[in-house]
């Protein structure tokens, strides 16, 4: 419909143009008595082409309505072949047939079209039925010549549809992929908010049980005691409790803002780490060591390796019913090593455990790219080793 308004409209001031330019050169005709065209014939050739210019004209102007243009191309058809029958010099106008109809007719109906305006151009180009060259065989092989014209002009308008429609197909594909792609980039993106949250969620979910559930449990292991021992050892009991939790209050307004460990604010992880073995050797009463290997310097997975050690080292004191511990930090080039090594009961790796620890000492493996070994026996302590790039 598109590509039949725009030919159309493009077509009509040609067509208006060669009926000026066919009127003029009839009234010429007629003014030196040219014998290819009898005199009387002149009034009716005016009023035709005035009337088929009208005819156009009107056309012109209803070029939007494709089935009005193609009922109304029929009368200009005609009215061309009658004003070529009156003088041969209206095959300019008789000529656009061939432009015409395969824009706007289809079918059997273009077909028609052309052959009509191939018999209307031959009749034009042997001069017509006054001419001397007339004869049915020569105007046989023009019209053959035409009819061939007709059906090459056919030819390139079906490949020039074909190809339009492939374009517009082509088109019509690319839009809906880009309508596939938003909606799957929508779909994408609203995934990765989904499992932003997520790790959001499980991350604040490891921070509270390492920090503030564990300092709970110390708090909840000194009160338990506190009723079986001395003056003395009671008035250093509730310091250690009292510690504990302003240890706990820290890590949870913390964790609350999603951010490290406190203990990292100020010290290095060597530094941190000595602290956290300080404090576990108090309260649990358990044996527990640190060394250093190598140059510390801060590293991207330090609070990684800190909360690791941490769960760790809750473990033993809750669940291992070990005296000894021995927590080791290498650096080397290209990784920093946290070793946490007890004497303890050990346990079955193949158990699903329930809790937080290990998952979580997984998870931050994971979340750092880093390689975690868990050597452990029933009965022959437990080696965990958890490794980190620098």
């Amino acid at each position: 419909m598109t590509r039949t308004r725009s030919a159309g409209s493009a077509l009509d001031p040609i067509a208006l143009s060669m009926l000026s330019v066919s009127l003029a050169a009839s009234l010429i005709l007629v003014a030196i008595e040219a014998p290819v065209l009898d005199a009387r014939w002149v009034p009716a050739l005016v009023a035709l082409t005035l009337a088929a210019g009208a005819w156009r004209i009107w056309l012109s102007t209803r070029n939007s309505d494709i089935r009005v243009r193609r009922v109304g191309f029929w009368p200009a058809l005609i009215s061309g072949a009658l004003l070529v029958m009156i003088s041969p010099v209206y095959g300019l106008y008789a000529f656009l047939g061939y432009l015409e109809a395969p824009l706007v007719a289809r079918g059997g109906q273009r077909l028609a079209a052309m052959i009509f305006t191939a018999a209307t151009c031959a009749f034009a180009q042997i001069g017509g039925m006054r001419s001397p060259l007339w004869s049915w065989r020569l105007y046989a092989l023009v019209f053959a010549v035409n009819v061939g014209i007709a059906l090459l002009i056919m030819t390139f308008e079906h490949q020039r549809e074909r190809t339009m429609r492939e374009l517009e197909r082509a088109i019509a594909e690319q839009r809906a992929s880009e309508e596939r792609n938003g909606r799957l980039q929508d779909q994408l993106l609203a995934q990765a908010r989904d499992v932003g949250m997520q790790e959001e969620r499980a991350r604040l979910s490891r921070e509270i049980h390492d920090t503030v559930a564990q300092s709970l449990v110390g708090i909840i292991t000194q009160l338990e005691a506190a009723s079986d021992i001395t003056a003395l050892d009671h008035t250093t009991r509730l310091r250690l409790v009292t510690t504990t939790a302003r240890d706990a209050l820290g890590e949870a307004r913390r964790a609350v803002h999603a951010l490290a460990s406190p203990r990292l604010d100020d010290d290095d992880l060597s530094t941190a780490l000595t602290r956290l073995v300080h404090q576990i050797t108090e309260s649990s009463g358990i044996d527990v060591k640190f060394a250093l290997y190598g140059e510390p310097t801060p590293a991207p997975y330090d609070a990684h390796l800190l909360r690791i050690c941490q769960e760790a080292l809750s473990n033993v004191a809750h669940h291992a019913d070990a005296s000894r511990v021995m927590v080791t930090l290498d650096y080397s080039v290209e990784e920093v090593r946290l070793d946490i090594r007890d004497d303890g009961c050990g346990f079955n790796p193949a158990f699903t455990h329930s809790g937080h620890g290990l998952p979580g000492i997984r998870q931050r493996i994971a979340d750092s790219g880093g390689v975690l070994e868990i050597e452990t026996s029933v009965g022959g302590g437990c080696t965990i080793s958890a490794a980190v790039p620098r």
